[in-house]
């Protein structure tokens, strides 16, 4: 027998099976996964995801599966994930946020923080009395320390060099990542742009951040430290003890050593879990009825 976990994020849709601790099979769809931008090309995607998995293994020996999805804490559409998987397996289906599932991978069921900063951010605090949030109000209001954030960051930084006269070290990697001459054409660009294709530009703000572009590594810093600053007051908030875990996952964190470093020496008395890839393997800690 085995379970199946599935993230479903902004991006892709990753299926992971595990019999035991034991990985038995992957599959994973392009496209973006967030219920609460495309519904129906969610529950396809999900769908098609499975159906990958069953292609490798027998559906009748699974014994569950357990999907998070962005964007079903606000926007619902479990019982659609739910009937549409009953398509394909009678067995138990589940569907939690995926700012759930990111906590079962982090916290492996106990007590402590989880950290997300992918294209946006949040942060969840896990305690004997329940489940405190802080953050993770979306673009417009918050994502702090996301890459949505070192991207708008890297533009105020920008900006405020012309307003003062002078040409910030993040213009010219900003500007090759846009594929434009100038700073006012990549403003202009900027606002032909999805959420998610203006996050995707902190890649390049990492790229640029070496020693010698102050700028850069100052978004990624301020960033990091924004994000830092929740978790900090999640931690007062819960009063979680000094050995609680705090777990980072999120594109952003797994993939920028600076902002990782900086995390580490605000909050390193705790222990700290940097989780790469997908969060599917958070299945492995869910007990199906």
């Amino acid at each position: 027998m085995y379970v199946i976990g599935i993230d479903s994020g902004g991006t892709h849709i990753v299926a992971i099976a595990f019999n035991g601790e034991e990985q038995i099979a992957q599959a994973e769809t392009a496209g973006g996964g967030n219920i609460a931008l495309d519904a129906a090309g969610t529950v396809h995607r999900i769908v098609g995801t499975v159906e990958k998995i069953f292609q490798q293994l027998p559906a009748a020996a699974c014994a569950g599966i357990l999907v998070g999805i962005a964007g079903v804490a606000t926007a619902g559409g479990q019982d659609q994930v739910v009937s549409a998987l009953h398509e394909l397996f009678a067995g138990p289906v589940v569907v939690i946020s995926d700012a759930d599932l990111a906590m079962l991978n982090g916290l492996h069921g106990k007590n402590g923080v989880v950290a997300i900063a992918g294209t946006g951010s949040i942060v969840l605090a896990q305690t004997p009395q329940g489940r405190l949030r802080v953050g993770g109000w979306g673009w417009r209001f918050g994502d702090e320390g996301s890459a949505y954030d070192i991207a708008r960051r890297a533009f105020q930084t920008i900006l405020s060099a012309r307003d003062h006269g002078r040409v910030s070290p993040l213009e010219v990697p900003l500007c090759a990542a846009l594929q434009v001459p100038d700073y006012r054409a990549a403003v202009s660009r900027t606002y032909q742009m999805d959420r998610g294709t203006f996050a995707g530009l902190a890649r390049a703000v990492a790229q640029a951040a070496t020693p010698a572009n102050l700028d850069a590594r100052g978004a990624v810093i301020d960033a990091a430290n924004a994000l830092s600053d929740q978790i900090t007051l999640a931690l007062v908030r819960t009063r979680l003890p000094a050995h609680a875990t705090i777990a980072l996952t999120g594109s952003v964190p797994a993939n920028n050593d600076l902002y990782f470093q900086v995390v580490t020496d605000r909050l390193g008395s705790h222990p700290l879990r940097r989780l790469q890839g997908s969060n599917a393997p958070g299945v492995q800690y869910y007990r199906f009825r």
